[in-house]
């Protein structure tokens, strides 16, 4: 009875919609091959010298991370509560860090009695700064444990004792760039009307060099060790950000690379001290490195054979990068691993993300289209289409977070999870978007709620003119300002939209810019120009305007609720105010509330929890599929006690 029970409860649940009901559509992924997978391994990374490979693997439903010695192709170490590894630089010793604490590992003696606590020691909160390329090396920490708003840096040797002070700072510096010796070279501070200004270290003292517009993107990649020239990306005086030359002397700025309609997003850089970028990578439309150094077009040319299109999720080097590891997705369509030796010029494929091989028929492209919104302004988006279907399907729109963030043409593991249930997806690069320019961005400024959201609704409108989405079908969906837009949708277009899910929101404008975190100290400039001033009645009000929790009660759609108790960013109780609120006026509300995450979703127990609520919650209201129960549910609950 009980093996009976259980098969009726794990059934799938068949889509209601018409379009999916008469569509062949590709098998249904459980959940648990979206999110719990046993046999996953991913993230991996090479020691300085190529002999080792560490990774992160499901071993018995925990998360472990594996060594390998490559030149015996045998496991060496399997280790549990690892949060974060990387590989020394110049030994073949792994660090990790667990529990708070900073641990080295020789993989030859990998038994716990030898492990060496490295762990940067006098410190609350620590982060490491710099990669020693010595053994004598000191290693610059950087802590804000004398106020949250800002950092000072420290020294440590690299056993994590003699804690020395090398900079204090005095409350208005963002940053330092040091020179090999850690010598402080250049600074940038905050000073008036939001603005920063870059110095320099001269003989005389500091002494400022350019400052920097709030809607200018500038960071410093390195600076020549004479102090003539540093390399950075920039956006001042155009509209993208470029790889530059600045001219320490007069800051002037060289052009070295560009991309016409988007900035650079990735940059490739072994030797932080050599005056050279090995290899750039754009950041939203094309993809394709450009390598400039020798290994850096070694690396873009062994990347550019895996196929046209080719998605770079991630690469991590150890020492002077002669080993790169490499995560690509060609097409868009999951994972593959690689391993490249860049003095060879080879590609060893380590694997391919075990969910690829598995369901690789179910898997759809990601396509890249523009958008007209009603005042002309040409927005990009990806959509991807539920497989089999002949149509309007129904749809999920995709709200991104930030707002200065961006939707990039990636693989993207949940809109597969959404699209394999029958769903189109449509994510938008709304105006305020970064990513795609100055001008892009600075559309947005002041537009939360009103052209900002009307980008979202001229998106939608332009899917179902399209005929790919039903206009009776369509849900929004988004995490932080992503939850903030995805409430608006549901407060200010009711017609729109059938239903929202609301994650990790940001409900009260004036409540959240009075309250921010204390870890945007000297960023609130950039808040600022996208919400207003606190100190401006008028900014105040339209922030109490725009708020969706000051709309709850022209809701109509239904809402499913997001949220993290932990959440340091958007504090829960905004959720919560919401939900009383919406259940006050007899709204539609349903809620998944976690106990123990913050902003966002991590613990893949949770993560098992959300995809099923969230399938279950598509499935009534548009007429998709849903797994229904799955068995791996109790496990993950029992786990996560």
């Amino acid at each position: 009875m009980a093996f009976a029970t259980t098969a009726w409860w794990s059934h799938d649940t068949a889509a209601t919609h018409p379009s999916l009901a008469s569509s062949e559509l590709p098998p249904l992924i459980p959940v648990r091959d979206f999110y719990a997978d046993m046999r996953a391994e991913w993230a991996y990374h090479s020691s300085h010298d190529g002999r080792y490979l560490a990774w992160r693997a499901t071993r018995k439903t925990k998360q472990v991370v594996l060594v390998k010695d490559r030149t015996t192709d045998r496991e060496v170490m399997r280790l549990r509560d690892v949060d974060y590894y990387f590989w020394n630089p110049h030994t073949a010793a792994l660090l990790i860090g667990r529990k708070g604490r900073l641990w080295q590992i020789d993989p030859a003696k990998p038994d716990e009695d030898n492990w060496r606590d490295v762990t940067p020691r006098g410190f609350s909160s620590w982060s490491i700064q710099n990669k020693p390329s010595d053994a004598d090396d000191l290693v610059v920490i950087a802590s804000q444990d004398r106020n949250p708003a800002f950092a000072d840096l420290y020294t440590t040797d690299q056993q994590g004792g003699n804690k020395t002070l090398l900079i204090k700072n005095q409350g208005q510096t963002l940053g330092w760039v040091l020179a090999k010796n850690l010598t402080p070279m250049l600074r940038f501070d905050r000073i008036k009307e939001n603005k920063t200004q870059l110095l320099v270290n001269r003989d005389s003292g500091w002494q400022p060099l350019i400052d920097i517009a709030p809607s200018d993107t500038f960071y410093v990649l390195e600076a020549s060790p004479s102090a003539e020239f540093a390399l950075a990306i920039s956006a001042r005086g155009r509209n993208t950000a470029a790889l530059v030359r600045l001219d320490l002397t007069d800051g002037s700025e060289q052009v070295l690379h560009k991309q016409a309609d988007e900035n650079l997003a990735e940059i490739i850089n072994f030797d932080l001290y050599d005056g050279k970028i090995d290899m750039v990578i754009p950041q939203v439309g094309d993809v394709t490195p450009v390598g400039f150094t020798k290994a850096g077009k070694k690396l873009a040319t062994l990347i550019a054979k895996q196929g046209q299109h080719v998605s770079i999720d991630r690469l991590r080097w150890a020492g002077n990068g002669d080993f790169v590891t490499a995560t690509l997705s060609v097409d868009a369509q999951s994972y593959s691993y690689h391993i490249f030796d860049l003095n060879l010029g080879t590609d060893t494929k380590i694997s391919d993300f075990y969910f690829k091989t598995k369901h690789t028929d179910a898997l759809v492209p990601t396509e890249t289209v523009q958008i007209t919104a009603r005042d002309g302004m040409k927005l990009n988006a990806l959509l991807l289409r539920p497989k089999g279907v002949d149509g309007a399907a129904p749809m999920v729109l995709e709200v991104h977070g930030g707002p200065a963030r961006q939707v990039k043409w990636e693989y993207h593991h949940f809109r597969q999870f959404l699209v394999n249930r029958g769903y189109a997806v449509l994510a938008v690069n709304f105006r305020g978007s970064s990513g795609l320019g100055k001008i892009y961005q600075a559309a947005g400024y002041g537009e939360y709620g009103r052209k900002m959201q009307d980008d979202l609704v001229d998106a939608t409108l332009w899917a179902i003119d399209q005929g790919i989405a039903d206009p009776k079908a369509i849900a929004i969906n988004g995490r932080s300002y992503g939850g903030y837009a995805s409430a608006m949708g549901l407060v200010r277009d009711p017609d729109l939209f059938k239903a929202g899910i609301i994650e990790h929101a940001m409900l009260d404008v004036a409540y959240q810019s009075q309250y921010p975190p204390h870890s945007w100290g000297l960023y609130l400039g950039q808040w600022e120009r996208y919400f207003g001033d606190i100190n401006s009645p008028g900014d105040m009000e339209k922030m109490h305007q725009r708020s969706p929790i000051n709309l709850v009660a022209q809701m109509q759609a239904a809402a499913l609720m997001v949220a993290g108790k932990r959440d340091p960013v958007v504090g829960f109780e905004q959720t919560e105010r919401f939900i009383t609120k919406a259940k006050d006026l007899g709204k539609n509300i349903d809620s998944l509330i976690f106990e123990n995450e913050g902003h966002g979703i991590d613990k893949w127990q949770s993560k098992i929890r959300h995809a099923r609520r969230v399938e279950d919650f598509l499935a009534e209201h548009l007429g998709g599929r849903s797994g229904n129960w799955d068995w791996i549910e109790p496990i993950a609950a029992y786990l996560d006690k």
